[in-house]
């Protein structure tokens, strides 16, 4: 199985653009929608219309994938180690998920240790996930809209034993009381290779995406991931913060490119 067979999309998350908009503008959805150019990170978002139109590619590439043969997709989002960009492509391809007509979207911060989406949309990690499986906390007020189709459920509150908690009945029933009334649900998860509770949890996703960051992540360690993830549902790999150098192709060229036959560097073989 060659890497370009995995690959899904080429996303880059190595923004050049300094444009940032109000957090508070993004929230109301007023402004910096993935529809406009704009992908959201950490600190804001900014104006990058290669990278959303390529969240946009995935999202229609998903599609013809047909994760599921019931009305809801429920798809998990992993990496084979920290820091590969699993987060970042989890929030923005729920934002482009959102746009979908026959109905909205819930992101889930399944990543418990050392849980992110809340910092990208700027809310409280408190009350969340843990909060409502081991809290007591009331459904209704764990799930927060922060674009319109578009709503979350964040971490929640530190836990001791997350993998126990994402392992328990109670996990699998919020799932499904969420396929019930959301058309896709996105799980951030944690990386694949450092916690156990990614394998329970992707048993119950139509399918899942593993991201990788390009030129820094481990070959090894990649072929190590799709080998655990394969009897779960893997559906194939996002590329991440790819190389600048593909800019010379132009902007539709990029596409054509991908389209090519991948040159020796580009086809690394993870079998």
């Amino acid at each position: 199985m060659k890497f370009l067979n995995k690959l899904l999309t080429i996303l880059k998350s190595k923004f050049r653009s300094k444009t940032l908009i109000p957090d508070t503008d993004l929230i109301l959805g007023e402004a910096g929608s993935l529809s406009d150019g704009y992908i959201l990170l950490s600190n804001g978002a900014t104006l990058d219309l290669e990278a959303a139109e390529r969240f946009r590619m995935l999202r229609a590439q998903l599609d013809r994938q047909s994760l599921s043969i019931e009305k809801t997709d429920c798809l998990a989002i992993t990496s084979a180690v920290p820091s590969e960009g699993k987060s970042l492509v989890s929030i923005n391809l729920s934002r482009a998920f959102a746009n979908d007509p026959e109905g909205s979207t819930i992101l889930v911060d399944c990543d418990l240790r050392k849980p992110n989406v809340h910092r990208f949309f700027k809310l409280n990690n408190a009350p969340g996930l843990s909060d409502l499986l081991v809290g007591g906390e009331i459904y209704d007020k764990v799930i927060k809209q922060v674009e319109p189709g578009l709503d979350v459920i964040t971490a929640g509150s530190h836990v001791v034993d997350s993998t126990r908690i994402l392992e328990s009945p109670g996990f699998k029933l919020l799932l499904t009381e969420l396929k019930k009334n959301y058309r896709h649900v996105v799980l951030d998860c944690p990386p694949s290779l450092m916690c156990s509770e990614v394998l329970s949890i992707s048993q119950l996703a139509s399918a899942t995406l593993l991201v990788a960051r390009a030129w820094r992540t481990e070959k090894q360690l990649v072929k190590e991931a799709v080998n655990l993830l394969k009897p779960h549902t893997l559906l194939g790999i996002v590329l991440n913060e790819c190389s600048d150098s593909l800019r010379q192709y132009g902007y539709y060229g990029y596409y054509g490119y991908l389209g090519k036959k991948p040159s020796k560097k580009a086809s690394t073989d993870l079998t």
